[in-house]
């Protein structure tokens, strides 16, 4: 209804009091619609089962070349909680000359072997495996990562994110024969791989001064710049030295602030690295471990490197803790279903969900209601509209929508289910890429789907009224 302007205070409580009775009739409707319907309440238990969950927890580092990745490498890595594995290439042959295509080649048979094993790929390129051997001139790795964008196009689906890598020792930015740990070489090559890598891809650098230095923004990302294609949006960042110093040698500069940054940053980026041998201090404790990790927003780490460090967590007890808690966990708090449905009629839910991880998903993921008959002949799926990267730790999600039901579903009982697939085509139907919660008894092994518990009837001989919802289940 259109608001005419009698007089600047009358219009304005003419306008008011259509909003008011506008809100009221819709609220009035839509309560009533609900006392017609009834609700069933859920509680759920939390499970503290040890499970892999996609692009998070412990990785393993397979440092065999190019080519020499076998499946027998990759076996079993699901079944130990190992969803990531990191791979560095070294391209030391390849310095003052163009990539081959037989080394192009045999890094798209290991992607392929990656992704057939269901896990996901930490990617690195390097020159020199010590402070003393050459790196390659920036005009070589401009041109290699040139070579390599159709690469990592192709096979972004399981590419959990790229470290930046490429200048001096190990890729690690600082030992360089070529005068690259400069900001300017720094700059080249970063801007090099945000081109040449999809932009709904990370790419990690060494230490919190390096991405301020290129960004020239000193605060920490901003949510509502999160996720987007923005240079600042799509860098992330590893610690290959965590806990080994009081400055985890080097990585920061301010060790204060330099932890306050990250901690807000992890929320929208990846934050993960690996232990190293300490200096000067004792291996971190459990209880300093499980609060830098939380305080930092680790997503990962490595499963192997440095043990002297890692075992100690296993040795005072928390290393289950880390392995559940890294990265994120949701788990479902309650829920609410009506009770009452006929074709046509909405489905009103109500979910509560809780991140007890140390930080929330980073790449792309969806959330799907997913509506089966319980002989599994009829299946309807709907997008909940909602963004699991913005399930951050500490806040309960309150999910509460009103689904529309096809008017041709079939009367009968069906089951409901929350998927949060992979949205990649090629990874979106398989199970291992899906997320699964830390719930008792709601993990589907052969879809990749979340039982929640609750189950209706679908009766045709009610009267209901048909809902308005823009929120509709199709048919599979």
């Amino acid at each position: 209804m259109e608001c005419k302007k009698i007089n600047k205070l009358t219009g304005t409580l003419l306008c008011m009091g259509v909003l008011l009775i506008s809100y009221l009739s819709c609220s009035s409707n839509k309560e009533k619609d609900m006392d017609q319907i009834g609700m069933q309440e859920i509680n759920y238990s939390i499970s503290f089962d040890l499970f892999p969950n996609p692009e998070r927890g412990f990785y393993r580092h397979l440092s065999q070349p190019a080519g020499l990745l076998s499946e027998s490498d990759l076996k079993g890595l699901l079944d130990t909680n190992i969803s990531l594995v990191l791979r560095v290439y070294y391209l030391n042959d390849f310095r003052y000359e163009a990539l081959p295509q037989e080394l192009i080649d045999k890094l798209e048979a290991d992607f392929n072997m990656i992704r057939n094993a269901g896990v996901k790929l930490l990617l690195r390129f390097a020159y020199s495996k010590n402070e003393n051997d050459p790196d390659a001139p920036l005009s070589t790795i401009e041109l290699h990562l040139e070579q390599l964008a159709p690469l990592l196009e192709k096979h972004k689906d399981i590419i959990a994110l790229m470290q930046a890598g490429m200048i001096g020792a190990w890729g690690e930015w600082y030992y360089t024969s070529n005068k690259l740990n400069t900001p300017q070489a720094r700059k080249t090559v970063l801007d090099k791989i945000l081109q040449v890598l999809p932009e709904d891809r990370f790419v990690q650098v060494r230490t919190p001064a390096y991405k301020r230095q290129y960004t020239g923004i000193n605060s920490p990302l901003k949510e509502n710049h999160a996720f987007t294609s923005q240079a600042i949006a799509r860098i992330g960042h590893h610690n290959d030295c965590f806990l080994a110093s009081a400055d985890d040698y080097g990585t920061y500069e301010d060790i204060i602030a330099d932890k306050d940054f990250l901690g807000v940053e992890g929320l929208y980026v990846p934050m993960g690295g690996e232990t190293c041998p300490p200096s000067g201090i004792d291996p971190a404790d459990c209880k300093k471990v499980q609060a830098e990790m939380r305080k930092l927003r680790w997503s990962y780490l490595n499963q192997d490197y440095y043990r002297g460090v890692n075992d100690k967590w296993i040795t005072e007890g928390c290393m289950d803790n880390i392995v559940r808690e890294m990265g994120y966990r949701f788990v479902l708090r309650k829920g609410k279903i009506s009770d009452k449905h006929i074709p046509g009629s909405g489905l009103f839910l109500y979910l509560e969900i809780e991140n007890i991880g140390y930080t929330s998903p980073y790449n792309p993921r969806k959330a799907e209601i997913i509506l089966a008959s319980v002989d599994k002949t009829d299946i309807y799926k709907t997008s909940l509209g909602e963004d699991p990267r913005r399930w951050v730790p500490g806040t309960l999600q309150k999910i509460e929508k009103e689904i529309s039901l096809p008017q041709e579903i079939k009367p009968g009982k069906y089951n409901l289910y929350l998927s949060l697939p992979d949205p990649e085509k090629a990874l979106y139907d398989r199970p291992e890429y899906a997320v699964r919660l830390g719930n008792k008894d709601c993990w589907q092994k052969y879809t990749g789907y979340n039982d929640l518990k609750m189950g209706i009837s679908i009766e045709s001989d009610r009267t209901l009224p048909f809902s308005k919802s823009d929120l509709r289940f199709i048919k599979q």
